[in-house]
This record gives C-alpha cells, structure tokens and sequence, in this order.
C-alpha cells in the first residue's frame, strides 16, 4: 500500500451541517496523493454516517469513531497516531480549503524545505453567510517570517495559535513527541509553542487558502469560560515542557509567565459561584508552578513575580485571578 504525502485530520463531533461542505473541498483538491482522516467523538446528530459515506465513496477516506467520547485535545491525538504522510494538515470539519489548499502549501515545503508552511483565511460568519479576509494577527508576517530565536518563535506562535492553516513536516512532531494537552480546551496553543520551539525553517505563503467559519454556537469556541480555562492550562503546561525540555531560555520563560498573569487576569469576567472556584483554583495552580521555577526569570522581573507569588499564598482562591492584575 502506497504512503500518502499528506495526511489530512479532521475531527468531528456533531458538524453534520457543515461537514458535506468541508470533505468536498477535501476530496476535490489538486494535490491527490493524500489521505483524509476523519475521527467523529460521539456526535449525536448524522456527522458519522455522513462521514462513513464519503469513505465508501472514495478511497483516500477513513473514518474512526472511539467507544466513548474523548473531548478535541484527545481526538487529535488519536489523529496524530493514525497519520502515516510525511505532512500532516489539521482541518476543523465546519471549516472549508481552497481547491489548491495542499497543492500551494506542499509546493512551498519542498522549494524551501521547510517543516511548517502556513497562508492566510477567510472569516465566515455562519449567521449572515458573508466571508471576508481576516489579516489583523498576520501583519507581521506579511513582512517577514520568524527568526530561529526562542522568543521570535513563541511571539510566532501567539500570533498562529490555531493548528488549522498550515502544512506541518510530521517528522517534527513524532521525534520531539509533541502532543496536545489531554481533556482541555484551548488545546492548539500549547501544541503551536512547542511547535514553533523545534520547527526548523517556517515559511509564510500570503494566499487565502482557509475558511473558517465563526458564530457557530456548538463550536468549541463558543464555550468562553471553558476557553479562557484551556488557555490558562496549556500555558502552564507549555511552561512546564520548556523546563522540562531545557528550552526554556530567559527571556522565553519570562515571556511565558507575563502571558499566564494576562490569563489568569481573563478569568475575572466570569462571575458565577462555580466559575470562581474553577478559576480560583486553576490560578492557584499557575502561582505554584510559577514559585517553583522563579530561578527560570530575568532578574529584572523575578522581584516583581516573587513579591506577588508570596501574596499569592495568603488570599483565598477567588481573589487570584485579580492578584494578577499587577503583573503586566
């Protein structure tokens, strides 16, 4: 059996309006050599026969459904493991892809021989069915692409936190065993730090090659609270990894725990009993991990951090998230 160039992943999960759409903008590309991994994770609506009908149809389509549901972080994972191409390109089953998405993207990888190539998106709002470029978090790439240092690589990934849009070598991914946070949300930004970290060329095509659909209500997006939690998790964690990697270069931690402050700032807006004790104790955790690795800070800011850290300590959980409003 012939090893595909690309492995296509796409994960499913109650996206029967839209998935028609996404496979067909799959199944239609230009570049062929490709296979299109579908994961449904229990969806209650008709995504599974959907899906399991494209794979009769054509070949190059397989579809997987574990016994019970696992949440995105985890089916990507599962996707990693069933991919065997030499790229991988993740695809959100209500989102669609140029007829030359791959075709452009694997052109540019084998011209530069670079590990990620990435383009730019539409933004489709599924409420009034306009589409219109979005281009606002690309403005530094429209000039430039990433150099190889740590911190220019961590501002990279800020700026592309999502795991859609781009070609990625999977070599990359298998020797560094880089995963997405298991049971979060918010799971690309972790997996896109540690990405960025080991990438070694990134290359930036500036062609719409991506629509992304917005204002659908059963996207994971739509989930805010559980987001701004995810967010806060997969910093912590990708924080963890940089140590625990040896990355974790000065000014790239230092850089890391301002951002885990502004999540924890975040989580002030959600106001309901339960949402303050899920914050407050997710903070707690981030104050601890912070205080363990203060040694990891540029001195300039380890006063600072060290001062709010031992605060930290006396206030009750709820009030965390507001203690971090004095680190900017």
């Amino acid at each position: 059996m012939n090893v595909p160039v690309v492995s296509v992943l796409v994960p499913i999960y109650n996206s029967s309006r839209y998935l028609t759409a996404c496979l067909d903008s799959l199944i239609r590309q230009t570049f062929t050599d490709i296979e299109i991994i579908c994961m449904d994770d229990g969806s209650t609506d008709n995504s599974l026969i959907l899906a399991q009908a494209y794979a009769k149809k054509d070949s190059r389509v397989h579809v997987f459904s574990p016994a019970t549901h696992q949440g995105i972080a985890n089916i990507r994972n599962l996707l990693l493991e069933k991919a065997s191409g030499e790229y991988i390109a993740f695809v959100d089953s209500d989102d669609i892809v140029a007829p030359d998405y791959l075709e452009v993207l694997y052109r540019e990888a084998v011209q530069s021989n670079a590990d990620i190539v990435r383009g730019l998106y539409y933004l489709l709002d599924t409420q009034t069915n306009k589409r219109q470029p979005c281009t606002e978090v690309y403005k530094e790439f429209l000039r430039k692409e990433p150099d190889a240092r740590p911190i220019s690589r961590l501002q990279a990934a800020l700026d592309d936190t999502q795991v859609w849009l781009k070609l990625i070598r999977t070599e990359v991914i298998r020797a560094n065993q880089i995963r997405f946070l298991p049971n979060s949300l918010a799971e690309d930004l972790s997996f896109e730090i540690l990405l960025y970290q080991y990438a070694d060329k990134i290359r930036f095509v500036p062609q719409y090659l991506y629509t992304y659909r917005v204002g659908n209500p059963l996207s994971i997006s739509a989930r805010k609270f559980l987001c701004a939690c995810g967010t806060l998790e997969n910093l912590i964690f990708a924080s963890q990894e940089l140590v625990r990697r040896q990355k974790a270069e000065s000014t790239l931690y230092t850089r890391m725990v301002v951002l885990i402050f502004h999540a924890m700032r975040r989580l002030r807006k959600f106001t309901s009993l339960d949402e303050k004790k899920q914050a407050g104790k997710l903070c707690r955790e981030g104050f601890l991990m912070i205080t363990q690795r203060l040694s990891y800070i540029s001195p300039i800011k380890r006063i600072q951090v060290y001062s709010i850290c031992c605060l930290a300590r006396l206030l009750p959980d709820q009030y965390l998230p507001y203690l971090a409003s004095c680190i900017r």
